[in-house]
């Protein structure tokens, strides 16, 4: 028996689920969801070229995966994307809101346009994600919504003012509506990524000098993987957590508890 025996999962920001390839957090995901036992996946993303070919790529290992065009801030593409899972699979038990962007400015210099869709994509595409799948949640048991935010929520720097503030946002809203869904058995909780090599990361991570200097801050001395997040996202996103909501956890490695400190085996 599987954790996921007979169970469905809706990911956002999905497009990175190749075998064999770098993955995303809802990559690593679906492969492990799948592996435990899924019933089937619908990965969602913007990049439907490389959401096709992940879809494929589970599907020749024998699981059933279908891809959905998804732009989270808009509502009548999540509704598409929640009826895809009730069509094909009849029901829906797990949604992980992962999609996101980076911005790597100071607010004096971030444009106006460019806060908006920041937070637009984190804050707006969370609230409508789960807005939208609630009510099939809540007619397959309740299930659970897990939202990806970010260590960067809990930290402050020189540049990425949209993207901390709306990853911040998420961890608030998290909390709101595990009260609210909680009495049709819906638990939310959040997972707060610390360095992690992804395609989303690949930017400072194949910079040595980035990629050093944030290693040097990482008590545990390395960056994470996308498995580990996943790890974590599906423990709250299973039985096993089952008493467990309006909760928020950091995998990080060790940053925001050393306060930026260098790690000594590093520095």
């Amino acid at each position: 028996m599987g954790r996921f025996d007979g169970k469905v999962a809706v990911l956002t920001g999905a497009a990175s689920a190749v075998d064999g390839e770098l993955m995303g957090f809802s990559g690593a995901v679906a492969w492990r969801f799948m592996r435990e036992g899924g019933k089937g996946v619908v990965l969602t993303d913007m990049k439907d070229e490389a959401g096709e070919k992940s879809a494929a790529s589970l599907r020749k290992a024998g699981f059933d995966a279908v891809y959905s065009h998804l732009e989270v801030t808009d509502e009548s593409q999540w509704k598409a994307a929640v009826e895809v899972a009730r069509k094909r699979y009849g029901r829906l038990d797990l949604l992980v809101n992962a999609a996101g962007i980076i911005d790597r400015r100071s607010i004096t210099d971030t444009p106006v346009d460019e806060w908006r869709r920041v937070m637009d994509v984190s804050a707006t595409g969370v609230f409508l994600g789960t807005k939208i799948c609630a009510g099939l949640l809540g007619q397959s048991g309740g299930g659970a919504i897990v939202n990806i935010s970010s260590m960067a929520s809990k930290m402050a720097g020189a540049y990425g003012a949209a993207y901390a503030t709306s990853r911040a946002a998420i961890l608030q809203f998290t909390k709101v509506a595990a009260i609210q869904y909680a009495g049709q058995g819906t638990r939310v909780n959040a997972v707060l990524p610390g360095w992690v090599h992804t395609p989303f990361t690949t930017w400072a991570h194949d910079d040595v000098a980035q990629r050093d200097a944030r290693t040097q801050r990482i008590p545990l001395g390395r960056w994470g993987t996308p498995e580990e997040i996943a790890a974590v996202i599906l423990f709250l996103g299973s039985d096993d957590a089952a008493y467990v909501t309006a909760t928020e956890i950091l995998v990080d490695g060790g940053v925001i508890a050393a306060g930026g400190a260098p790690n000594p085996k590093t520095k």
